[in-house]
């Protein structure tokens, strides 16, 4: 078989081989001539005649009618190569059948190339090489549309393993790569700017575009297209550049997302950024800032920002404003200060900031954050803890006197049967006095929330509506008394210590309106809160339209011992804190000068109590035992015995534990009871009962304490009786406990 590409390999003029395959006309090969005159020849092999003459349809029917008739077929045309926007070659073409299926066409120059067509492919050439060397991708369409040029750079990120895998095509993206624009929409292939300019003429100015490739991953490029115009003016084709940015577009967005994680950060900590330059007297904070400290801008300078700077922080804040700026190096500084706002409220800020010293001047700048919140918690903290303090004093000095009382009353009760009559007015006398004293220790055991309660369920607007001819009596005629209590507010609490709790208010109140006025008592229940509670609320609202609290009296009001008036113990505020924290509860005080007062106080609802019938059984007739005394006061035993004796007991006496364990040993005979002090020195009541029982399992304890039954641990066989008490209770619960 004879080698028709290698026969005519040096024929002297451009000679092409083309096999007939339906209906085209592929390129076999081309000779030294041909590839000479275009050295892309050698990757174009196998493609269609149309694509290398795809602007002239002559060609295609002179190679048709040749193979068609077998006769040789001669056209003279003026022929654009696939590099050239402009038809400026006249040829002549001529198509001869060397086989059934195989054409060869020879191309003849009718025109000696010119020096100034020399100079041109010389100047086209160097086109190639720079448009091939550009590290952005480039592409160069022709009027129809069909890329004319590339370089390596486009055929990558098209996705075509090479140049010549790009010339002639329309759609130049491999399939599954895409285009869209910035926001995401997608761009069809008639919509590419290349493309686009062909139709409008115009330039396409840069615009960034996103390409996904298949396996997901996206590259950003600038994209930017122009129009190349033929020597007459028109449209000819169209150059486009792809500028890759992604590394600049993923960067600008990381730092995007980092200020925006920032913004977010520093809104969630109420905290804002600022500067200032003391040369310029300009600054400017982050605009939260505003919002938060409720603040105009920094930038009219900072005498207009010192105003608003609290009054007593003002001097230590320029102090500290001129120490940074009179130092010699870059100075850091931190400083909490009060700053009131536009809405007339004070405000805690907490500034960071450095001094940077830089040429011509120096700037100030830092952070700033909002602590008014924490500041409160603090306080509130603070107050906490130092009411905790004084409760525990409070509670250890009514124990401490509660004992004392416990023998004083003990031994007033004896002296009633031996004291003559004409000494029976002061014996009562005293008595009044350490009545009064109970009382007072009373008031300091509810605020240091020790003081024995009788729990009881009951419907506390029921209560009030029961002390409201006390309350109008003790409130006088000037004072308007209203009460709004709605029933079924039932609470499981002390009532005694409730009604103290209101009695209280409602004389403070009465207080605060020396001239008279309105004074409202309100009780309601309240699902406030109740997602939070196991049960809902039941609220006391003790409204006045006095003169009010300032902060210094709100923060101290539950202090006991303070006092505004100039009569009184201080106590009973402090009292009705200790009660309602004693209860589950809390209270609170809204007060503004001179806009009066309001005590609310929350308190556990309980659901209403079930009736029942309860069998009532005489008491039993007393009868003489044994009693085991168990107390470290010498006068408190002394008296308890003396006592236990005037109700036909016989005492065995001990000052701590290891005497009463030793008691407890030797003694062969029966004990029927132990009345036993819950606190002492080196062992609780609780250790020594323990240690008793060990040795009598059966031993039935009676706990006496200066301080509440909230320290008993409840067992079988015991029981608790408060101090002071009296001689009729202390034989009941004695025989009570012992009759079991």
């Amino acid at each position: 078989m004879i080698d028709i590409p290698a026969l005519f390999e040096h024929v002297p003029i451009p000679s092409y081989v083309f096999r007939m395959v339906g209906d085209e006309f592929l390129l076999v090969g081309a000779n030294a001539r041909a590839r000479a005159r275009n050295p892309m020849l050698v990757s174009l092999v196998g493609r269609p005649m149309a694509q290398l003459y795809h602007d002239l349809p002559t060609a295609l029917e002179a190679a048709r009618s040749c193979m068609a008739d077998g006769a040789p077929v001669v056209r003279e045309i003026r022929l654009r190569t696939l590099d050239r926007l402009e038809a400026n070659e006249l040829v002549r073409l001529v198509f001869t059948r060397v086989a059934t299926d195989l054409l060869l066409l020879h191309l003849e120059s009718l025109a000696a190339p010119s020096l100034t067509e020399a100079a041109l492919r010389e100047s086209e050439e160097r086109y190639r090489g720079l448009v091939a060397s550009l590290p952005d991708a480039v592409t160069l369409r022709g009027l129809d549309g069909r890329i004319l040029a590339s370089n390596d750079a486009a055929a990558a990120m098209c996705g075509r393993k090479d140049v010549a895998d790009m010339l002639g095509r329309i759609d130049v993206f491999a399939e599954g790569i895409s285009l869209s624009t910035a926001s995401g929409t997608p761009v069809g292939s008639e919509d590419w700017p290349g493309r686009r300019v062909l139709l409008t003429g115009e330039p396409e100015p840069s615009a960034t575009y996103i390409l996904t490739r298949p396996d997901g991953t996206q590259r950003w490029y600038r994209v930017a297209a122009q129009p190349v115009r033929s020597s007459d003016g028109h449209v000819a084709g169209s150059v486009t550049t792809y500028a890759e940015d992604t590394e600049r577009f993923l960067a600008e967005r990381a730092v995007s997302d980092t200020a925006s994680r920032l913004s977010m950060a520093l809104d969630a900590a109420r905290m804002g950024t600022w500067e200032w330059e003391p040369g310029s007297d300009r600054g400017h904070w982050s605009a939260g800032m505003n919002e938060y400290f409720k603040l105009p801008s920094m930038e009219s300078g900072i005498q207009a920002f010192m105003s608003r700077v609290h009054p007593d922080d003002r001097g230590h804040f320029s102090a500290l404003a001129e120490q940074v700026l009179g130092g010699a190096g870059e100075e850091t500084f931190e400083h909490e200060w009060r700053v009131v706002g536009d809405d007339g409220v004070t405000r805690w800020a907490r500034t960071r900031g450095r001094l940077q010293r830089r040429e011509g001047g120096v700037r100030l700048s830092g952070t700033i954050l909002d602590i008014t919140e924490r500041r409160a918690l603090e306080e509130e903290l603070t107050r906490a803890h130092r009411l905790e303090s004084i409760g525990r004093l409070a509670g250890g000095l009514a124990h401490d006197f509660n004992n004392l009382l416990a023998a004083m009353l003990g031994s007033l009760e004896l002296l009633e049967d031996v004291v003559p009559s004409h000494g029976k007015e002061d014996l009562e006398t005293v008595r009044h006095g350490a009545q009064r004293a109970r009382e007072l220790t009373a008031q300091l055991l509810a605020f240091a929330r020790k003081q024995p309660i009788a729990l009881a369920v009951f419907d506390l607007s029921a209560l009030v509506k029961n002390l409201e001819h006390l309350l109008c009596r003790l409130v006088g005629p000037r004072i308007d008394l209203t009460i709004e209590a709605a029933p079924g507010a039932w609470v499981h609490a002390d009532a005694a210590q409730l009604e103290q709790v209101l009695v209280n208010l409602v004389a403070n109140a009465r207080d605060a309106m020396p001239a008279g006025g309105p004074l409202t008592v309100k009780v309601f229940s309240s699902t406030e809160g109740a997602a939070t509670r196991s049960l809902p609320q039941v609220e006391l609202f003790v409204e006045d339209r006095g003169s009010g609290m300032d902060e210094h009296t709100r923060a101290h009001a539950f202090d006991p011992f303070f006092t505004t008036k100039t009569a009184g113990t201080g106590l009973g505020l402090a009292s009705s804190y200790g009660i309602v924290q004693q209860h589950g509860g809390d209270i609170e005080i809204e007060s503004r000068e001179p806009r009066g007062t309001r005590f609310r106080v929350r308190l556990p609802r309980s659901s209403a109590p079930t009736p029942q019938t309860q069998s009532v059984r005489p008491p039993a007739s007393p009868s003489a035992g044994t009693i085991l005394v168990v107390d470290d006061e010498p006068i408190v035993r002394k008296t308890a015995v003396r006592l236990l004796a005037r109700l036909g007991y016989e005492t065995l006496v001990a000052a701590d534990g290891d005497e009463a364990l030793a008691i407890v040993s030797a003694h062969a005979g029966r004990i029927d009871a132990v009345l036993c002090d819950l606190a002492m020195p080196t062992r609780s009541g609780h250790e020594v009962v323990a240690d008793l029982r060990r040795i009598r399992p059966d031993l039935r304890v009676l706990f006496v304490s200066g301080y509440s039954d909230t320290e008993l641990q409840r067992t079988p066989g015991t029981d608790f009786l408060p101090k002071p008490h009296t001689r009729a209770e202390l034989g009941a619960r004695l025989r009570a406990l012992i009759d079991g």
